[in-house]
């Protein structure tokens, strides 16, 4: 109300007096009026106030969470183009922006918050860049709630629409009410904190909690989304529920498990997700570049703006809607995405009730133990028919999808176009197997023996910390404090002394230390502090943390004592024969699009099956006249097509 009165306020100070009566003049002459006009003045300004101000559209990035661990320089390329087609095209104050630390262009970086990684002399060297943005606020719990109840659904609140779109982290609780989150930003300033921050490691945003502050203060406005971080999917929940109800018509008698359950308000929302709640996302990267940077998180902005989201190049035309850039950049992802809708989302929870409840029930009708039959059909292959329109639409959709994977690879065509939904169930299993793995890791390609020969495998992680903690570290130690390893800068060497100190004390930074290590090279580096960088110095010290070990053990393997020199043999051997196993062939950067690589059998099984069950159970709702459901799914679909406003329809050139 306060902010609304300031708007109200702000209107009526810009507008002539001589449009309105008397009694809106000057404080001097409101002070000479009677009582009982001060009080119809009072009551008249306060009912004006609370007048509709005429809805308007809200544009909303939220990306950037995590740590500056984790915040990847992909994530800041699609926030980057994201932001400036929206502020090039639409109002200002219309425009809100949740990144990582809150580093606004134009002002003093806070920190670096956006990680990075480039490829110089065979090595993998990281930094760090502050991911300056306009309108920039920090992507933390309180900040982004209090702001959607203050500033941006009021603004839609009348009738207008929320576009939502989140580049984050995602991952998914636990329990018997798991539900996805957004991972927010971790650090926050503290003077008391090292390094003048602290990690706050339960910033994060679900389903529940932001559901619940759209249905609040939604009111006549809609929200359309598109999200490209792991285990999305379950965002689809802010518009639907896990469990549906079937009709009681369906049976001859109604059993216990289909009586209606409460169900919480839902927000008019629908919207699009790289995947399913249980699975990881592809795309985002510290090291993106054209030919390795491919998924969702790329396809769907680049398709959407028009833009190589690299360069900032104008690559075709901006599409209109969330709905056209998801359809384009299905065709483009031959990741394990496994992109879908919302009114999709809706559609496969009916096919989860057929499948685990209505194909069980003894207690059905004739004509749905039909629609269950045919249901059953559908997915096994058989062609479905149906007069509805938009059902026609979605099955040709579906079908061009299907198409587009058959072609990429000759061995998938037979399987995805006549394979039977046990033949797809069989060749999606390793695609519902990599989805149980724990939120953020990143699922590899490569093969793992099933038995490993040990004989050929070097020390095991607790031999090798003592190989190096008693027979290495000591005898490099020794020679970093005489002087006698050289060839290292000035600032590189001193950050050695400051490692060597703190593995003396129990640190580890060597074995199965690289997250610890790279967490002290971003903050003694100066990578933290954007402001004060000395960017010689920190490059010195993110190449040697790059290099250490592979320096260290080339020094050892020299060492005038044998047992140094047979310690780092040791350390070195499973190392190497590791990344050799992996990948025996290794492919230069250079000569790999992933854009044109194959997708893999079991996602392209996946997705099919997907298509199928979404479909069969449309074609039963069709069958079974189930007019609610049916009137459910065009609402879902009409949102989720909601076009974008015209560009620079609405834009000005001021910020908020």
């Amino acid at each position: 109300m306060a902010n609304l009165l300031c708007q109200r306020h702000r209107t009526f100070a810009r507008a002539s007096q001589n449009d309105f009566p008397a009694i809106f003049h000057p404080l001097s002459s409101i002070r000479k009026l009677s009582v009982f006009r001060r009080i119809t003045l009072f009551v008249f300004l306060a009912a004006w106030s609370l007048q509709p101000l005429g809805a308007r559209d809200a544009f909303v990035l939220l990306s950037g969470g995590g740590s500056p661990f984790d915040n990847n320089y992909s994530q800041y390329l699609q926030a980057r183009a994201l932001v400036s087609y929206f502020l090039t095209n639409y109002r200002h104050d219309s425009v809100w922006v949740f990144f990582g630390a809150g580093n606004v262009a134009g002002r003093p970086p806070v920190l670096g918050d956006v990680y990075r990684q480039t490829q110089r002399d065979g090595l993998s060297v990281d930094s760090w860049m502050p991911g300056t943005l306009p309108q920039n606020l920090p992507a933390r719990h309180d900040r982004i709630l209090r702001t959607f109840r203050e500033e941006i659904l009021p603004a839609v609140a009348d009738g207008g629409t929320l576009y939502l779109f989140v580049g984050d982290h995602g991952s998914r609780t636990r329990g018997r009410n798991a539900e996805s989150i957004i991972t927010l930003w971790d650090l926050r300033p503290d003077s008391d904190g090292e390094h003048g921050w602290s990690y706050d490691n339960d910033e994060s945003l679900g389903v529940w909690e932001l559901r619940r502050t759209l249905a609040q203060g939604i009111g006549k406005g809609r929200v359309v989304f598109c999200m490209t971080q792991c285990h999305a999917g379950g965002f689809h929940y802010l518009a639907i529920p896990h469990e549906l109800t079937p009709d009681a018509r369906w049976f001859t008698q109604v059993p216990a498990w289909a009586a209606p359950t409460q169900q919480p308000v839902f927000p008019p929302a629908a919207g699009f997700t790289a995947t399913d709640e249980f699975s990881l996302a592809s795309g985002c990267n510290p090291d993106p570049d054209p030919e390795n940077w491919a998924g969702y998180e790329r396809f769907v902005p680049e398709n959407l703006l028009g833009i190589d989201l690299l360069t900032l190049k104008h690559t075709h035309n901006a599409l209109d809607s969330f709905a056209k850039a998801h359809a384009a950049a299905i065709l483009a992802d031959h990741t394990t995405d496994k992109p879908y809708s919302t009114s999709e989302q809706y559609l496969e929870r009916w096919a989860h009730l057929i499948e685990s409840r209505l194909a069980k029930d003894s207690n059905l009708t004739s004509k749905a133990k039909k629609a269950v039959a045919t249901y059953q059909l559908a997915t096994d292959g058989v062609r479905i028919k149906a007069s509805d329109p938009a059902f026609q639409e979605r099955q040709a959709l579906f079908r061009g999808f299907t198409e587009n994977l058959a072609q990429q690879d000759p061995d998938l065509r037979k399987l995805l176009l006549t394979g039977t939904r046990k033949q797809l169930e069989s060749a999606s299993a390793p695609a519902r197997e990599a989805d149980d793995m724990a939120p953020e890791q990143t699922p590899t390609a490569q093969p793992r023996p099933t038995q490993p020969d040990r004989s050929r495998r070097g020390a095991a992680p607790g031999e090798r910390r003592k190989l190096w903690n008693e027979t290495v570290r000591p005898a490099w130690q020794e020679a970093v404090e005489s002087g006698q390893a050289i060839g290292l800068p000035t600032a590189a060497m001193d950050f050695e002394k400051y490692l060597l100190a703190n593995e003396e004390r129990g640190s580890n930074y060597f074995v199965g230390g690289g997250r610890a290590l790279q967490e002290e090279v971003f903050w003694h580096s100066g990578y933290s502090d954007p402001k004060n960088l000395d960017a010689a110095k920190a490059e010195a010290i993110a190449r040697w943390a790059a290099e250490r070990r592979a320096k260290i053990l080339a020094w050892a393997r020299t060492s005038g004592d044998e047992t140094v020199r047979t310690a780092a043999e040791r350390l070195s051997q499973r190392r190497g024969r590791r990344q050799a196993q992996a990948n025996p062939n290794p492919m230069p950067a250079e000569h790999v699009d992933p854009s044109l690589e194959p997708i893999d059998e079991a996602t392209a099984a996946a997705r099919v099956l997907f298509y199928r069950r979404v479909l069969a159970a449309w074609q039963f709702l069709l069958s079974m006249n189930e007019r609610p459901a049916l009137n459910r799914i065009q609402e879902l679909t009409t949102l989720e097509r909601t076009p974008l406003p015209a560009p620079n329809q609405h834009a000005d050139s001021g910020a908020r």
